[in-house]
């Protein structure tokens, strides 16, 4: 009976097998690690737009007459109860200058704001060493933090230091910004709307926190809205 004679990989073949692994590393890792730095700026991105979704749904819900949020490496936030937000801002005896031109001052120093830490669950650039993103604005720029005041009825604004905004494309209105950028590519100081840094995005707020998203194409130097 003839015997079968197994056969095994030669020197050659396994070097061409070796070579052709190598070449799709060289070709394919520049790849994966792109993917990889924008996927997580992407992430960043729905946590702080579901954060803000979140924070909208309990004014629209009755639980807070105000919240306001400051956007910066920590979110911080503050809440104003329906009793207080109607005082401040429908109170008949009450004449302040936030009822008179419908604004909002700093949580910590206008009257029935108060800090909910309980709620401060996000933290971002260098106030978290698990983020990939740094933030702009931030501490590094002017203005330095963006400020939501979130109401019913969205007449509310923050204009004491007036929060980074542009002209929406398809209303021609005014939308505060709050832009990520990777920290792969990025540093806190280089983190800004108007540069060509990669893994970029941004979100734009009107005046009832109606968020649209954009991500900027390297290639088109232009921001290509992707949701809202």
């Amino acid at each position: 009976m003839q015997k079968k004679i197994a056969k095994g990989f030669t020197i050659i073949e396994l070097l061409v097998v070796l070579a052709v692994i190598g070449v799709f590393a060289v070709v394919a890792y520049p790849n994966i690690s792109n993917w990889i730095a924008d996927r997580n700026v992407k992430k960043e991105v729905y946590d702080v737009v579901s954060f803000i979704k979140e924070r909208k749904s309990e004014v629209t819900s009755g639980k807070y007459g105000m919240t306001q949020l400051l956007l910066n490496r920590t979110m911080e936030v503050y809440t104003m109860s329906p009793q207080d937000f109607s005082n401040t801002y429908h109170g008949i005896s009450n004449s302040s200058s936030y009822k008179t031109n419908k604004t909002c001052g700093f949580g910590d120093t206008q009257p029935g704001l108060k800090r909910r830490t309980d709620l401060e669950r996000l933290k971002l650039s260098s106030d978290n060493s698990n983020s990939n993103v740094h933030i702009y604005p931030s501490a590094w720029h002017n203005p330095f933090r963006t400020v939501l005041c979130i109401t019913k009825d969205g007449t509310i604004k923050f204009t004491k230091y007036p929060n980074k905004t542009e002209k929406d494309p398809s209303t021609g209105q005014n939308v505060d910004i709050f832009v990520f950028c990777s920290k792969s590519n990025s540093t806190q100081q280089t983190c800004k709307l108007n540069t060509n840094l990669d893994y970029r995005y941004k979100i734009t707020l009107d005046n009832f926190q109606n968020i649209k998203i954009y991500k900027y194409n390297k290639k088109k130097n232009s921001w290509i809205s992707i949701d809202g």
